[in-house]
């Protein structure tokens, strides 16, 4: 099979994209206690970067010592985490992908354990799939928090990332600010749509201001949560269009979260995400990436040709075969070792980090 949209590359900024592959965002639990890569993160971004993946984006980076999803996240928010982020951000781009690189704040799902203490979010509402209630943050600690991912984007770009992504979903910080059920705050934080948004519009500008008008932008953000009286596709589109006017780039939609439970990956397998994405697509100008359950090329071919995406994220499908890309575009998509949606990877804990039913060499 051809893959003449997939294959035709993409230019953002001053950032092109070889092809419309893009590797989402990945908690690997690969990185050192202390927030620098490994040889064993690195290799697992550059070998799949190697195999011809247009854009591959780094997961959930922390922005502070409390934010961090895991003991092995990768981080960006100290000088040390910026030297060990040119090796990685250096061999993804020898590998012929975009280097980029997501961060984000845990926010109330986080364990007390990460989280220093007591779980913090933007209000004093705990997680259905959570215990723990948080405490409610301070306006001047959502400021700071502002300041954190701030810094955290233009270390991004200092390391040699080429496109910083927000993470805006999956039941973590920022959606919490963006959700009506878990934020019910009486400061400008808190309440209406733009007030919810506020958080992001604040971080999309600062930004904006540290890594130059060239610089790609993007958000991760589920625009369903699939929760009742959560953040819905009207009210998404809504805050993208915000977001549009503060300088974002690029909307990587998805859909559901931790809150949500199960419901996240049904939604994936069923295709509901692709078609979301397709919905966003059709009332935004600037490029969208979907993503939920693709395993095969064939899937990101068809999705782009009927017009549900400008690229096509494929996570679970590279963890089983890194070389699913390459195999593909060589005509050998037989060869391809194809994910059997076991979920191996989603239960992974702390230790040993990332591991796959399929692929013993992860």
């Amino acid at each position: 099979m051809d893959y003449p949209n997939l294959t035709r590359p993409l230019t953002v900024k001053s950032t092109t994209f070889p092809n419309r592959v893009v590797l989402p965002p990945i908690q690997t639990n690969y990185a050192a206690s202390n927030g620098e890569t490994t040889e064993r993160h690195l290799n697992f971004y550059a070998n799949i970067a190697r195999n011809q993946v247009g854009l591959t984006i780094v997961g959930a980076t922390g922005v502070s010592p409390v934010s961090r999803l895991g003991d092995h996240a990768f981080c960006l928010y100290e000088d040390r985490h910026v030297e060990s982020g040119r090796a990685l951000f250096a061999a993804i781009k020898q590998g012929g992908s975009v280097p980029a690189v997501q961060i984000n704040h845990g926010g109330r799902v986080l364990s007390p354990e990460l989280a220093g203490g007591r779980v913090i979010g933007p209000s004093a509402i705990a997680s259905p799939a959570v215990s723990n209630t948080p405490r409610a943050l301070t306006t001047g600690e959502v400021e700071e928090i502002v300041l954190q991912f701030v810094r955290t984007a233009e270390n991004a770009k200092k390391a040699g990332a080429e496109l910083v992504e927000l993470h805006g979903a999956h039941s973590f910080l920022l959606n919490q600010f963006l959700s009506p059920v878990s934020n019910q705050r009486t400061d400008r934080y808190g309440g209406g749509t733009e007030n919810r948004a506020r958080i992001v519009r604040e971080i999309l500008t600062g930004a904006r201001e540290k890594v130059g008008a060239d610089f790609p932008i993007g958000l991760r953000l589920s625009v369903e949560e699939y929760v009742d009286g959560g953040l819905g596709l009207e009210e998404s589109l809504d805050m993208i269009r915000m977001f549009i006017e503060d300088g974002l780039d690029v909307v990587h939609v998805s859909g559901g979260g931790i809150d949500s439970g199960g419901r996240m990956i049904k939604a994936a397998n069923k295709g509901d995400l692709i078609r979301l994405a397709g919905e966003v697509k059709k009332a935004v100008s600037i490029p969208v990436i979907a993503v939920g359950g693709v395993t095969r090329l064939e899937q990101a071919e068809e999705a782009i040709q009927a017009g549900l995406a400008d690229m096509v994220a494929i996570g679970r499908g590279l963890i089983a075969d890194p070389e699913l890309v390459s195999k593909s575009l060589a005509g050998r998509s037989g060869d391809v070792v194809e994910c059997n949606s076991c979920l191996q990877c989603f239960m992974r804990g702390e230790a040993p980090g990332l591991t796959c039913s399929l692929n013993d060499k992860l």
